[in-house]
Formats: C-alpha cells, sequence, structure tokens
C-alpha cells in the first residue's frame, strides 16, 4: 500500500536539520500571528458591527413604540372626553343617542361600532351602522331599534369595565379584509349614582401604517405582538397570529433589548431589536434585519483583510527564509567540522574561540548550563507545588466552599421562587452576597500572589474588598466606615491592612458575632483604625498576650510605631483600635 507523502514527511522530521527546523517553525509561528491578528480584527469588527446595529436598531423599535404609545393614548384621552361627555348629559337616552351618533359621523373609519349598557348588562343603545348610512340616521331609530345578538368580546370588555375601570381588549380583526380592531369599555356614573358603561369599537389601520412604514434597510421589518406573544401587527398577512419567537420573552415582560436567533418560517438568521408600547395595551414593537444585510460590512472587510493576510504571509515568509539563512550558516560550519572531527578523529581547529558571538561560546557553556538548568529546575518544582498545595488549600476554604453554597441555593432557587417568591428574593440576595464574596476572595488571593499590587492598592478599597470577602464566606455582614483621605507609605499601609485582615479572621472563626464594623479616620495627626464585632467576646484577664494571634498583631503594629490597645467582654464583643501617629 502506498503510504501518503505527508505521512513520510512526518517520519523523516526528526532528521531535518535544524536549518529547515528553524524555518518551518518561523513561517508557522508567523502564519499562526498574522492569522490571529486577522481573527482578532474580525471579531472586533464584528463586536463593533452588533453594537452598532443594537444601538441603532433598538433606538428604532423605540421611537416606533413611543410612536404607537402616543396613537394609542389619543384614542384613550378622546374616549375619555367622550365617556366625560356622556355623563354630562345625564340619564337622558336620547341626548346620549345623538352623542354616540355625532361620535360616529366625527370619525367614522376610527369609531365603527359603539354599544351602551346599563347596570344589569342590558345593551341600551348600539351603533354598528355603515359610513353611508349613518348620514340618514335619525336618533330614534337609534332608540328604538330591536335588540341584537352581540360578540363575546364585547360583553367579556364590558364586564371587565364595571369591575376595574376603563380596559382595553386584546386585537381582533373583523370582516373580508380583516381590518384590527380593539374594543374600549368605559364605565359612566350619571347623576343620582346611576352606572352605564360605553364600549367603542377601534380601528386600528392607521396605527398598523404607521408600524408597517417603520423599515430598515432592504430586508427589515417592524411589528407588534400582543401581552401574550401573538403577532398582532406584520407586513406579511401570514404572519399574524403566529407566536412572537421565544427569544422575545424579555419584551413581554416590560423589558427593552437586543436578540439574535434563526427566524423559524423562513429559516434565516435575523437581528432583532424590542421595545413595550407601553401603557394599558401591554403590545410590543420588534424590529427585525436580516443578519447578512447588517454583517454585509464585515465580509467586504473580511475579503480586505484575507488580501492582506496573503500579502503578509508570502512577504513574511521570503524575510524567514532570507533571516534564517545568515542564522544557521554560522551553526552549519560548526556542525561540519564538529563532523569532520567524528569521522577522521583529528583534532582541528574549530576557531569557535576565536568567534565573538554565542557561537564561539556554545561549547564551553553548554554544560555549565545544563548543570544549572537541572538544579534550577528542580528547586522551581518544588516551589511551584509548593504554592500549589496553598493556592488549593486556600481555594477550598474560601472559594470553593462560597461557591458551592451558592450553587446548591442558585439549584432550587427556581422552585422555591414558584412556591414563596418572597423567600426567592431572600435566597437570590443571598447568592448575591455569597458569589459578591467569593470574588473578593479571589481577588484577595490575587493580591496575595502579587505583592506589588497590595502595595499599589488604597487602604480603604483593600478594607472594602476584605470586609466583602469575610462577609461572603461567613454571612456576617462587615460595615465600613472611612473618614477623610491620607497616602501611606507602603510599610504603613500593608501593616494596618495586615492587622485588619488578622482581626476580621478572628471574628469568622472565633467571634461567632452578628455584625462586623471596620472603620479608618484620618486625622491631622494621626490615624485611627477600628475592629468592633459584637461577638460573644472573652475575658481579657484569662487571655495569653499571644493568643488570637494578638502578638502578631502587636508586633506589626510595633514596627509601624503604632499603638494598638484590645477591649473585650464576654457576651459584649471585642473592639480593636490602633492608633498611628503621622508625626513622630
Amino acid at each position: 500500500m502506498r503510504v501518503p507523502r505527508i505521512i513520510l514527511w512526518l517520519r523523516q522530521w526528526p532528521n531535518r536539520g535544524l536549518r529547515q527546523k528553524l524555518v518551518f517553525w518561523s513561517i508557522g509561528f508567523w502564519v499562526v500571528a498574522v492569522s490571529i491578528m486577522s481573527l482578532a480584527f474580525l471579531f472586533v469588527g464584528r463586536t463593533e458591527i452588533l453594537n452598532e446595529t443594537r444601538h441603532r436598531n433598538v433606538k428604532i423599535a423605540s421611537v416606533v413604540s413611543r410612536d404607537v404609545n402616543v396613537q394609542i393614548s389619543s384614542i384613550l384621552s378622546d374616549a375619555r372626553t367622550f365617556s366625560r361627555h356622556l355623563e354630562a348629559l345625564g340619564t337622558d337616552l336620547e341626548s346620549q343617542a345623538s352623542a354616540i351618533l355625532a361620535l360616529r359621523l366625527s370619525s367614522p373609519q376610527r369609531y365603527r361600532a359603539v354599544y351602551y349598557f346599563d347596570s344589569k348588562d342590558n345593551l341600551l343603545l348600539h351603533l354598528e351602522d355603515t359610513q353611508g348610512s349613518l348620514i340618514t340616521l335619525k336618533v330614534k331609530d337609534i332608540i328604538f331599534r330591536p335588540p341584537v345578538t352581540v360578540d363575546e368580546v364585547v360583553i367579556a370588555t364590558y364586564r371587565t369595565a364595571r369591575s376595574t375601570g376603563t380596559s382595553i381588549s386584546d386585537v381582533y380583526f373583523t370582516g373580508i379584509d380583516r381590518i384590527p380592531v380593539a374594543y374600549i369599555a368605559m364605565p359612566l356614573t350619571l347623576s343620582g349614582g346611576i352606572t352605564r358603561v360605553a364600549v367603542l369599537q377601534i380601528e386600528l389601520r392607521d396605527v398598523w401604517q404607521r408600524i408597517h412604514l417603520s423599515t430598515l434597510g432592504e430586508s427589515g421589518i417592524t411589528y407588534a405582538v400582543s401581552r401574550q406573544g401573538t403577532i398582532i401587527a406584520h407586513p406579511e398577512p401570514a404572519y399574524v397570529g403566529r407566536q412572537a419567537p421565544s427569544e422575545m420573552e424579555p419584551l413581554l415582560a416590560g423589558y427593552e433589548g437586543f436578540t439574535e436567533y434563526d427566524e423559524p418560517f423562513k429559516q434565516r438568521a435575523v437581528f432583532a431589536s424590542y421595545s413595550p408600547v407601553g401603557g394599558p395595551t401591554g403590545w410590543g414593537v420588534i424590529v427585525e434585519q436580516e443578519a447578512s444585510e447588517a454583517m454585509a460590512p464585515l465580509i467586504r472587510t473580511g475579503i480586505i483583510i484575507i488580501s492582506i493576510w496573503l500579502s503578509l504571509a508570502v512577504v513574511g515568509t521570503v524575510g524567514i527564509i532570507a533571516m534564517m539563512r545568515s542564522f544557521t550558516m554560522p551553526i552549519m560550519e560548526l556542525t561540519r567540522t564538529a563532523q569532520t572531527i567524528a569521522q577522521t578523529g583529528e583534532l582541528a581547529k574549530t576557531l569557535m574561540e576565536q568567534r565573538p558571538d554565542e557561537v564561539g561560546q556554545l561549547s564551553h557553556a553548554f554544560d555549565e548550563m545544563i548543570e544549572r538548568l537541572q538544579t534550577t529546575e528542580g528547586r522551581l518544582a518544588t516551589a511551584a507545588a509548593e504554592e500549589r498545595n496553598r493556592l488549593a488549600r486556600d481555594l477550598h476554604d474560601a472559594v470553593s466552599q462560597t461557591l458551592f453554597s451558592a450553587s446548591l441555593i442558585a439549584e432550587v432557587l427556581p422552585r422555591l421562587w414558584e412556591r414563596n417568591p418572597e423567600e426567592g428574593r431572600r435566597r437570590l440576595e443571598e447568592v448575591r452576597q455569597l458569589t459578591r464574596g467569593a470574588l473578593a476572595e479571589m481577588r484577595t488571593l490575587l493580591l496575595e500572589l502579587r505583592p506589588a499590587a497590595l502595595v499599589e492598592a488604597e487602604l480603604p478599597h483593600l478594607l472594602r474588598q476584605l470586609g466583602e470577602s469575610i462577609s461572603g464566606r461567613t454571612r456576617v455582614p462587615v460595615t465600613m466606615s472611612i473618614e477623610g483621605d491620607y497616602s501611606f507609605s507602603p510599610e504603613v499601609k500593608v501593616a494596618l491592612y495586615r492587622i485588619a485582615q488578622e482581626a476580621l479572621n478572628n471574628v469568622a472563626k472565633h467571634a461567632n458575632a452578628r455584625e462586623a464594623k471596620v472603620s479608618l479616620s484620618y486625622e491631622s495627626d494621626k490615624v485611627t483604625l477600628k475592629i468592633i464585632d459584637d461577638g460573644k467576646g472573652f475575658d481579657m484577664t484569662s487571655l495569653p498576650s499571644d493568643s488570637l494571634g494578638l502578638g502578631i498583631m502587636r508586633e506589626r503594629a510595633s514596627d509601624i510605631g503604632a499603638l494598638l490597645s484590645m477591649q473585650s467582654k464576654l457576651g459584649q464583643g471585642t473592639e480593636i483600635v490602633v492608633i498611628w501617629d503621622r508625626i513622630p
């Protein structure tokens, strides 16, 4: 069987010369580096385009939703004005019928029908006539016309208004042309305490037209959904009545935002921004644009980047080959000399000692370098193992335990929220505190790994982070109070931080406290640090001088010339005070 050439080449790789390997790895590194840079540029470009598209499309959705809200608010305002007019007419049914007829005549395309009920579900008046018959219609014809069967949606909207006040129904479609309409019901209180309810059928074609005219690019469309997530306005009628994608759930909850998903009906990737209309309707506006159109600038940029990448790859390869040739020629000469010595056994000058570069020093320094590297490697391995063990202990004792607790709470939180939302909120706050504490613990560990960062950070920031770490680990709230501002020397800053750290660790391990307080005050001639807890305290008379880290804290205070004092009583907590004089 014939072996592929690539396999033969790989088998011969160990026998390849140094020059070939250097050229191969250098070219490979160059191509990989240029590729990473190109991919990074494309990624940044995609991110920028997404951000720009998100900002623009969300703004468009917000503008359209506000426009719809203004139109609906105008309709509701006119309806309320009409209801107040009916109330002012009192119980005169003829006057009210005349007002209803005048309303229909004033805007027959908006007000398609009017229903007037008493408090006992009786239909007193109804005006569903077409625009042409309204002109010849008389008031008495309206009053004495026979009763009709009213749609269930009218009855439901009427009853909702009786119990909750002014209400607006969902969107419905009537007639062969499927004209979008909604019902607005308004309770009326007439003289003598008599109650009535007026239900108006409102045509929404003007509102829908404003939505459809709000386009974006060649593929962009704008449509509206109801409070249940049903599409109620769409440029393509076939979409009306379908359910909006599941990615629109934040919109139904009243949030504005942006998402990307595969449009399920036409199987295309789209970017969608959404914004709630607000008000009593519960509607939402969605602006969709095909991802291919939005990302078209990135595709054009990608073609340019690929062209540049190919050019750089060719130029870089030629340069690397030339550079490697000049670099490897002395080494190849040295190799030929060594081979000659090995083959002939005759000693010959290699001239390496006469060379001023590293090639002349290679033979002499190689063995010594190997020996030192082996020694250093052993030391580094030991130090690395010790540091890994210490970090593992710290992570297990602090961050790992805290995150484990947070994960346990998070697993049961959805079920707990369904049964008891108040308890769910409390548990959610607990998860927030745990994760915040874990973050603070991790930052504290990073400070321990980088002493320079501990010196560069401000003391108030260090104390707050320390308090968050203790709170997240022990659930004991730590209150911070910082008064004034002053720059410390690194020694004083680190000493005060270590004292506070030791004191709070004692609170976490021994005090059984419900609360701890840390205060740092800057005065003209001194700085005072206090750590107070309301824990179980202890008897000062029976306390050894070095227990609970007191000896370590006193030593740190003494190193910077500060005075440390402690007060504690059984059942009354502990107070540690450190006073450092700024003027020695």
